[in-house]
């Protein structure tokens, strides 16, 4: 039996979630490693892989041979690195949140006191 073709995210992953898919025949069990332990096993021919910290990572797909239960016809190794955005901008991000909702909160409580002055209707 052809080894199936892999096919691994074509970047980097910023969040730790990714599709591995492969590409072979109909019908057989194939069975997907993620750094030499089994992370899938059945007849799809893609996985969806979440949950990943900081780091790389390496795939490959065999298909499990009917007669002999083993695992023959290797795919090609792939790659994939997941690297998340820097710390930096998570708290950049979070201080910009911030700011708006201090400049939010600052409007509602002056039209507020406006609209008790009788200054708004």
């Amino acid at each position: 039996m052809p080894s199936p073709r892999i096919v691994c995210p074509s970047g980097p992953s910023d969040t730790g979630a990714y599709r591995i898919s492969w590409k072979g025949p109909e019908g057989p069990t194939y069975v997907l490693e993620e750094n030499g332990a089994v992370l899938y096993q059945g007849p799809e021919q893609a996985s969806t892989v979440s949950g990943r910290e900081k780091g790389s990572y390496t795939y490959r797909v065999g298909v499990i041979d009917r007669v002999s239960g083993e695992t023959s016809s290797w795919s090609q190794t792939c790659h994939v690195e997941v690297s998340p955005p820097p710390l930096s901008l998570a708290l950049g991000l979070m201080g910009t949140g911030c700011m708006v909702f201090l400049v939010v909160l600052l409007i509602i409580i002056r039209g507020h006191k406006a609209h008790r002055r009788g200054e708004l209707e």
